[in-house]
């Protein structure tokens, strides 16, 4: 997975000559985290042709929000979620429906992903439950489950960008998968 890059006080700089229009400095940035933006992408597509040819989509994006940024510090993590939005939109729009196909009942929807503290997690759970029981959930923990589970975010990277410990990021996890996982068809 690629890290993300430390920020120095000459790209804050960069960044803020970018935000106020000045495209050689637009360059310098894209030219610098060019790469990081295309791993992050080619995680996902596991195609690198395809991957270098969404960055441009990113590249687009981050044109459009870079005046709106205002934590330099966190570059590196804005700019990863951002790309991992990008991937996750451009595959619902190839595969719009996130569904596992049953021979009767309703469409189910497959959240399962290995988890590196040893938790099982949820297998099959309708939509409809999920999204239902997904908005029960206080906004920090949805804030944590979205991170995690939509933008593949590590509990350490989920850590860093909401500064909270990752026993806690942990916990939420836990808790919430038992909760979901009552839910099990």
């Amino acid at each position: 997975m690629a890290k993300n890059p430390k920020i120095t006080e000459e790209e804050i700089a960069l960044i803020k000559s970018a935000q106020v229009g000045y495209m050689p400095a637009f360059d310098k940035l894209y030219h610098k985290y060019e790469k990081f933006t295309t791993d992050i992408l080619y995680k996902y597509l596991k195609d690198y042709d395809e991957a270098r040819d969404i960055n441009n989509i990113v590249w687009d994006k981050v044109y459009k929000k870079l005046s709106k940024f205002v934590d330099y510090s966190s570059f590196g993590g804005w700019l990863r979620v951002l790309t991992n939005r990008t991937a996750v939109d451009y595959l619902r729009k190839l595969k719009p429906t996130v569904c596992v196909p049953e021979s009767s009942g309703p469409c189910v929807f497959d959240i399962a992903q290995e988890v590196d503290y040893g938790e099982s997690t949820v297998d099959e759970i309708t939509y409809n439950q999920i999204l239902e029981e997904f908005n029960r959930f206080p906004e920090d923990v949805r804030k944590v489950f979205e991170l995690h589970y939509i933008d593949n975010l590590t509990v350490s990277e989920i850590s860093n960008i909401l500064k909270i410990p990752e026993g806690t990021i942990k916990s939420h996890l836990s808790r919430r998968r038992k909760q979901l996982k009552k839910l099990k068809l």
